[in-house]
């Protein structure tokens, strides 16, 4: 086994750890969001008094739970992935092709992370309506996904180039 190979082993056991911590967290996020639904619909059906934190703590929940899932706990082989090219290459080409889209979505989203943290940056004076949660707190998740996904599409690059350079062999080195 090749060096590459080694490390690309750790980075996979490393992120097959936070895949892991996410998922338990988000796991427990949509409990918190049921529970204040549910809340909700017993404050207003049942004791007639309508609670607007637990409208507000759901929304802020189900968003850092889409956004952390969607970037943490979901590998990108789950993902909709538009590979009907990439099929029909011969496995060297369709490598180049899936590791340049790759490097190129990574690129811009690793790239423009500066931009994004600059403007939730820009929201530390403002705050959620009713639980009064600063939106930098509330919108710092965004950053979290793009880094995340951007991070994971720079690895597949990575892995694809691999595969390319040293082909099929490096290909069952790597899964």
């Amino acid at each position: 086994m090749t060096a590459f190979a080694t490390f690309m082993r750790r980075v996979d056991r490393l992120g097959a750890w936070l895949r892991q911590l996410a998922v338990i967290l988000t796991s427990i996020g949509f409990i918190v969001v049921v529970a204040a639904f549910i809340w909700t619909v017993i404050c207003r059906f049942v004791l007639r008094s309508p609670s607007s934190i637990s409208g507000e703590l759901a929304i802020v929940v189900y968003l850092w739970v889409v956004t952390l899932g969607a970037s943490l706990a979901i590998e990108l082989r789950e993902n909709i992935a538009f590979d009907l090219l990439a099929t029909l290459l011969p496995p060297r080409l369709a490598a180049a092709l899936v590791g340049t889209g790759a490097l190129i979505a990574a690129a811009v989203l690793l790239i423009s992370l500066p931009y994004t943290i600059d403007y939730i940056a820009f929201l530390w004076r403002e705050k959620t309506t009713v639980m009064r949660i600063p939106l930098i707190q509330l919108y710092i998740c965004f950053a979290i996904m793009q880094a995340g996904l951007g991070v994971k599409l720079l690895l597949e690059a990575l892995r694809q180039y691999a595969v390319l350079i040293a082909g099929p062999a490096m290909a069952e080195a790597l899964e």
